[in-house]
């Protein structure tokens, strides 16, 4: 059996869609915990109608403690050997949890990671690993590597775990990252993991009413390097040496600092607010470059590369002319779909 788990926290207008989705899989024998974490909303009361559509629907209430905590919960409750986790506001094809049982079943694996398609603006964008295949963890670092950099790693609802292959949950004291730090620590205490190229989730994402908060910009900063330094000791217990051979980590921290920096084009706040935030991405560009053993950056998108050109000189002004250049492209671009 597999155990889904949907954290459910304002999500009246997504999880009837959600829970739908799963109802209607290929592959009959799962149980849905719906874990009811003190929403505002209704989606509570929601969640309680839908139990009663079909007895494979579990709601269990809880205070508000926040997402992790709300899915330790499920892990705790969970009566499946497998365990799946859902976003209430995504929503799954109907052939999604039966690949992933046959790669783990077929291949012996603790740990199975897929695709998803990324809905973006009305872009349905496919996003499949690199590499696929049954990789035994010891000898896989290159290949986690590739999983890392491709996006793959960072997310739980694209993968499938053994459920007593899970030992400490995911981290309740952080407010980002902590998916990533939960699927590191089990790849690390897993044997072998399968790889599919299937499409699992609809992962659904814009950008809009984004605004900039002084504690968001420093939190991003801080996460950045925490991760950066649980993910060094990751790839270093997986036979990897630091300088060169991790320079894709170093490019990984600068590349969340210019996707913060590209954000203050769409975001809400005055000039002034705007060129505070670049300031401020400036000079952790400048501390992370300064600290340590040299960096080697490698941004692959042209973007990405223009503006750190401009980024890393403490050039703000013209820092934010190619954001905002780039904001009023795309914005056409949506506009002229």
């Amino acid at each position: 059996m597999v155990s889904v788990i949907v954290p459910v926290y304002k999500s009246e207008q997504t999880l009837e869609r959600c829970v739908n989705s799963l109802l209607m899989q290929d592959y009959d024998d799962i149980e849905i915990l719906l874990i009811v974490d003190g929403p505002p909303d209704g989606s509570g009361i929601l969640a309680d109608k839908l139990a009663k559509t079909d007895d494979r629907i579990r709601v269990i209430n809880q205070t508000n403690q926040g997402v992790s905590k709300a899915r330790n919960r499920g892990i705790a409750e969970a009566k499946g050997e497998y365990i799946r986790f859902l976003d209430s506001d995504d929503f799954v094809e109907k052939q999604s949890i039966s690949p992933m049982v046959e790669a783990m079943e077929r291949d012996g694996s603790d740990l199975v990671i897929a695709g998803f398609h990324h809905l973006y603006f009305g872009d349905k964008i496919k996003k499949v690993p690199e590499v696929t295949g049954v990789f035994e963890v010891a000898s896989a670092a290159e290949e986690l590597k590739k999983l890392y950099t491709g996006g793959f790693l960072n997310m739980p609802w694209n993968k499938l775990l053994r459920a007593e292959k899970i030992k400490g949950g995911f981290p309740t004291d952080r407010e980002l990252g902590e998916d990533l730090l939960f699927n590191l620590e089990y790849i690390l205490d897993a044997r072998k993991i399968s790889v599919i190229d299937a499409c699992v989730c609809e992962y659904i994402q814009d950008d809009r009413g984004t605004t900039l908060s002084t504690k968001k910009r420093d939190n991003k900063v801080e996460t950045a390097l925490y991760l950066y330094e649980k993910s060094k000791g990751f790839f270093k217990a997986l036979g990897m040496e630091s300088g060169r051979q991790m320079s894709f980590l170093d490019t990984k921290v600068i590349t969340t600092f210019l996707d913060e920096v590209e954000i203050t084009g769409f975001a809400e706040g005055d000039r002034r607010e705007k060129r505070k935030v670049i300031q401020s991405f400036a000079d952790a560009t400048a501390d992370f470059l300064a600290d340590g053993e040299p960096k080697v950056i490698r941004p692959d998108k042209l973007d990405y590369k223009i503006i750190y050109f401009f980024l890393k000189r403490k050039m703000i002004g013209m820092t934010m002319c190619m954001v905002t250049l780039r904001s009023r492209i795309v914005k056409l671009v949506r506009k002229g779909r």
